[in-house]
């Protein structure tokens, strides 16, 4: 019988669960680890058609979403998270290379330079806890 301390248990829960949508694998893998190491709970998908999957069957406090991706872009699934009453509410921050488009659905957009990882995790602990 596995026994868990109530102390990990309390772990467990606080962690605040993260999708990362980002199909270059090696950003993918680069972002996974720094917010896994941040403290976050991370679920990689490689398009916004998984990210859609993903968000169906669990609970995210925040995506990560790249904005050019196939299947459904960055900017079309934020447009789907803001419209859909169980997801509406999430933190959503979008990357790219380039400027942010007109209307864009995101709470922000971090363009990728050498101080996305920086820019990443300032942001996404301040949005995440304004909506705690």
């Amino acid at each position: 019988m596995n026994s868990i301390s109530p102390g990990e248990t309390e772990v467990n829960f606080s962690k605040k669960r993260i999708l990362l949508a980002e199909d270059d694998a090696a950003m993918r893998r680069l972002i996974e680890v720094v917010l896994e190491r941040a403290g976050y709970e991370v679920y990689p998908v490689e398009d916004g058609l998984l990210a859609m999957q993903a968000a169906d069957e669990k609970e995210f406090d925040a995506a990560v979403i790249d904005a050019i991706m196939p299947n459904l872009s960055g900017y079309e699934l934020c447009r789907i998270f803001r419209a859909h009453p169980v997801w509406q509410n999430m933190t959503l921050i979008l990357m790219s290379g380039l400027e942010a488009e007109p209307g864009t659905e995101a709470d922000i957009h971090l363009i990728k330079t050498s101080r996305l990882q920086e820019e990443l995790l300032t942001n996404l602990s301040q949005l995440i806890s304004e909506r705690s």
